[in-house]
């Protein structure tokens, strides 16, 4: 369980430090100072009025509007422009009020003296730990550049991955969603009508118009009982999904399955490359490197195995040798470009080719399934619409046989 500690620090020319910061325990926040250069004086639980939240209301950024601060600010602090001229500039063309006010904001402190990732700390629910660190790295370095060229990199590729996928799987889930509807109508509404007549003449039924038939029965009679039961089941599997043990669970079900399994672990390869190698190539130490890539990761099942990584590498371990344990979640070929670039030092960049190379394969197996569902959808439909079709027109058929 993460809480808010408050340190006091000093740089090596003395200059003293003091802030807040959330993390797992004192150790991990003297560690954060240390990887920095800074030597620490105190660390102590914060005080309670500092974990008070204001009457001030979260900002709330799209996902675009950020992937626009990104791009431009990168592209403008490589340009030359002066930071505080960059966020003025941004600040007169931001295309939503929420970035706009969050701009002035953050133009604000920094007139008032703070450094850029000092500002950008204020707002810790827009933007992530990984930019805040990289931010960070770049203003002590001299680099901020450089930094956040590669940020903004990060950012749009991941931006236009989401984007990708979401649009991918539009035509497939409007596809089901409209054939379970239109079943449901004609289940519910057409379908008993037309065969009542035919039951009121004491006709037999033939076999697909008494199966579609106990079905329409079924969902006329049940219905609001499975919207309930598959409104219970979300609920259950949302919850169950919030603890740390059914988290995991949940996480390894997905995993197993062949073709959801390989899109989530090659989508959780990509961040991890791509973000691991962008924190090294800016300079950031190898133990921060992994823990902020630990907290990128969205499947559970990756954050225990990369957590023991950087618990191996802590003990003296290379990248490679803690990797290669879960080779049932990193390939082979992973591990070897890890340990090819710890022989030639330059990891990062090694790391960063990796992530585009999977991004590739990502990209190419999620139109591959896509194209695959969409004509198992398509059978689905047939189908149901020849045995709703034979369940009409048999039972006429046999009562034409009977009038000749």
């Amino acid at each position: 369980m993460s809480a808010r500690y408050s340190y006091r620090a000093v740089d090596a020319a003395g200059k003293p430090m003091n802030g807040n910061m959330d993390a797992e325990s004192l150790e991990e926040v003297g560690a954060w100072l240390a990887d920095r250069g800074y030597f620490v004086v105190e660390v102590k639980l914060a005080a309670l009025q500092s974990l008070v939240v204001t009457g001030k209301k979260k900002t709330k950024i799209s996902a675009d509007d950020m992937n626009f601060f990104f791009i431009q600010l990168s592209s403008l602090i490589s340009a030359g422009c002066p930071l505080l001229m960059s966020i003025d500039a941004l600040q007169k063309q931001a295309p939503s009020m929420a970035l706009k006010t969050l701009l002035v904001d953050i133009g604000e402190k920094i007139q008032s003296g703070k450094s850029f990732s000092e500002a950008l700390k204020n707002h810790n629910n827009v933007f992530s730990n990984l930019f805040i660190t990289m931010v960070e790295v770049g203003e002590v370095g001299g680099i901020l550049d450089q930094v956040l060229e590669r940020y903004a990199y990060i950012h749009d590729s991941t931006h236009r991955l989401r984007n990708k996928m979401f649009k991918a799987m539009i035509y497939p889930i409007v596809l089901l969603i409209t054939t379970l509807v239109v079943a449901w109508a004609v289940l519910v509404f057409v379908f008993p009508k037309l065969i009542g007549e035919i039951q009121a003449s004491g006709q037999k039924l033939p076999l697909p118009t008494e199966i579609v038939l106990m079905t329409s029965n079924f969902v006329s009679t049940y219905f609001v009982h499975m919207f309930l039961a598959v409104f219970f089941a979300y609920f259950i599997y949302a919850t169950v999904k919030k603890t740390e043990s059914g988290g995991l669970f949940i996480d390894k079900f997905w995993l197993s399955l062949v073709m959801i399994g390989n899109l989530i672990k090659q989508l959780q390869v990509v961040l991890f490359s791509r973000t691991l190698g962008v924190l090294l190539s800016s300079g950031v130490p190898i133990l921060t490197s992994i823990q902020a890539v630990e907290r990128t990761m969205g499947n559970r099942c990756y954050k225990e195995a990369i957590s023991d990584t950087k618990e191996a590498v802590s003990r003296g371990e290379s990248l490679s040798q803690a990797i290669s344990r879960h080779r049932h979640l990193f390939s082979d070929t992973i591990v070897l470009m890890i340990s090819v670039g710890e022989q030639t030092g330059n990891i990062g960049d090694m790391l960063e080719k990796m992530g585009k190379i999977y991004e590739r394969e990502l990209e190419s197996t999620l139109e591959s399934a896509v194209s695959l569902l969409e004509p198992c959808l398509v059978v689905f439909l047939s189908g149901f619409v020849a045995l709703l079709a034979l369940a009409v027109y048999l039972p006429i058929f046999d009562m034409g046989k009977l009038v000749r």
